[in-house]
């Protein structure tokens, strides 16, 4: 006896072939781009990496009250998505603005970029 897949229903992605690999796509970019000169000064601290992470305390301190109000706003967020089907702007916005913090820290943090990430959630 052989077995014979079933068609997905409609508005629904076939299913992988067996074996396969599956690719889904993200609306996620990112892009850090490369300076053309960085500053010797901050290599150097990066070289010695403590004095570049006590530079950054406050923005951790910043950035973990931040990923906490936005998990308790994920949250909410989901139950919002299964009774209405959507995600507000602005906690969408928040959100979003948190992980671009996140990034602009780290990437300040492994020495990518020259630019302090500061405070703000804004691109």
């Amino acid at each position: 006896m052989s077995y014979a897949p079933t068609p997905p229903p409609a508005g629904y992605p076939a299913p992988p072939p067996p074996g396969g690999t599956v690719v889904m796509p993200h609306l996620v970019h990112l892009t850090i781009d490369r300076q053309d000169k960085y500053s010797r000064g901050l290599g150097c601290l990066g070289v010695l990496a403590f004095p570049r992470y006590i530079a950054l305390i406050p923005v951790l301190i910043w950035l973990g009250i931040l990923s906490f109000v936005a998990m308790i706003v994920v949250w909410f967020m989901q139950i919002a998505v299964v009774f209405t089907g959507h995600y507000p702007k602005g906690p969408h916005s928040f959100v979003t603005g948190v992980l671009r913090l996140l990034v602009k820290t780290y990437a300040w943090m492994f020495g990518l970029v020259d630019k302090y990430p500061g405070y703000s959630t804004k691109p």
